[in-house]
């Protein structure tokens, strides 16, 4: 005949299994954080707010149309310049500003104490052809910033999406999470009932205690990680500080790898910042020809009238000057532009590689994560959730003691893990095959 203290033991244990079968508490009541503004976001959403609002692009934007304003500046010629010179004080006569018509008697006696002006019209005249080479060098400048627009667009872009994809991720682990904590709460509670009445031994209740704990940090862990994901999501979306964005799913998941080849010569041909490597090729090549047409000097033209000054009294004369290029003839210049030249030549085919070599690496782990989902036994996923269930089963039953049970409960928990960060794992890989090769391949 069992004893009384058996007998309670076993009734709290089927209190547990009843307990067992009722519904779990809402795990999104667990996993979001209070916000005073929760909002569910799809990829799609989020990416079309991203264009919207993405300071760091709008910024970028505005530094295209300023390099557009640039092209137009450099097109524009010299002004030219007006020249006025005339008597301010005339110590004979001690008029100022002697301006007036001088008299008959003056003018006959060749003598002009007033009416004595002179004006002078300048022009600067650009040559051998600087303010073409200026506008191509505009041009190129401007061809630069819409590179780094589009590289910046590039990264953005891939941040935004390995960021969604891993809050996604990681609140479906917080709920695996809380989930068990609320399973292990209520063991804990009947074990501390059964431990009043001496049914089970103190340490029992100290082990699933200890057990709690542990998953109690994970949540804190994975809080913290969540709350990273949510302040890197406000700043690329200029969200409101309170706002918690709650992802609703991720894109349908596709397992067929593109051909190496295709994604190498994507990258090669798509990615901006093997463009910018070659624009900066441009853009030095035409600095130096630039440079070399500076050793030209400009020639400044020019019409002089002087009134009553000069060898007769309405003079017109014609103006022209030049720096003699003797001593400075730009040479500094030139040769630093010239090594500019090879410094970006150099840097395309050192560009070129690391390109190469990025795409490798995200193929390759790319592929190991396809091998890894692919070789999955039919029914795993089955499988693991019965792991949960019969663990119960058995521990309720007693025919497994209470380690026995934990360590089944954290091989479920686990296995559980393991998926999430592997689904996590090829998603990002995805997005960052997408990234080195700056084509949509997923």
């Amino acid at each position: 005949m069992p004893s009384p203290r058996s007998i309670r033991f076993h009734y709290y244990l089927a209190l547990l299994a009843c307990l067992s079968i009722f519904p779990y508490v809402n795990a999104q009541s667990l996993s979001t954080p209070p916000a005073t503004d929760t909002t569910r976001q799809s990829l799609p959403q989020l990416e079309q707010q991203f264009l919207e609002r993405n300071f760091q692009l709008l910024a970028q934007r505005y530094q295209i149309d300023m390099a557009d304003a640039a092209i137009t500046q450099a097109g524009l010629r010299p002004n030219p310049n007006l020249w006025f010179q005339g008597n301010l004080y005339n110590p004979q006569t001690h008029k100022v500003l002697p301006f007036g018509r001088p008299s008959q008697a003056d003018i006959d006696a060749g003598v002009f104490n007033s009416g004595y002006y002179a004006v002078q019209l300048q022009q600067v005249i650009l040559l051998a052809g600087k303010r073409s080479k200026l506008v191509a060098l505009a041009e190129s400048n401007k061809a630069l910033t819409k590179l780094a627009f589009r590289d910046l667009m590039r990264t953005l872009h891939y941040q935004l999406y390995t960021t969604y994809a891993n809050l996604y991720y990681d609140l479906q682990t917080l709920r695996l999470f809380d989930d068990e904590v609320t399973r292990q709460q209520r063991l804990l509670e009947s074990y501390r009932i059964a431990l009043q009445s001496g049914g089970v031994a103190p340490y029992e209740v100290t082990r699933l205690e200890v057990a709690i704990r542990d998953l109690q940090a994970n949540i804190a862990n994975y809080r913290t990680q969540i709350a990273d994901e949510q302040a890197t999501l406000r700043v690329l979306l200029r969200q409101p500080a309170n706002t918690f964005i709650l992802p609703t799913g991720l894109p349908d998941r596709q397992l067929t790898l593109p051909p190496l080849a295709i994604a190498l010569d994507s990258a090669q041909t798509n990615r901006p910042d093997i463009g910018l490597s070659q624009e900066q090729i441009n853009n030095a090549q035409r600095s130096l020809a630039l440079e070399k047409a500076r050793r030209t000097p400009d020639l400044t033209t020019g019409l002089l009238f002087e009134k009553y000054g000069n060898a007769y009294i309405n003079f017109l004369g014609f103006q022209a000057s030049m720096d003699l290029p003797l001593l400075n003839r730009n040479q500094g210049a030139i040769r630093s532009a010239e090594t500019t030249l090879k410094a970006a030549s150099g840097g395309l085919e050192n560009q070129q590689v690391v390109v190469q070599s990025d795409v490798l690496n995200a193929y390759d782990k790319l592929n190991t994560y396809y091998q890894q989902f692919t070789s999955r036994p039919a029914g795993y996923l089955d499988r693991i959730q019965n792991i949960s269930i019969e663990a119960t089963k058995a521990y309720n039953a007693r025919t497994i003691g209470l380690l026995d049970y934990l360590d089944k409960i954290r091989t479920y928990q686990q296995a559980q893990l393991n998926n999430i960060n592997l689904l996590n794992n090829l998603f990002n890989t995805q997005q960052l095959l997408n990234y080195t090769t700056n084509t949509r391949f997923f």
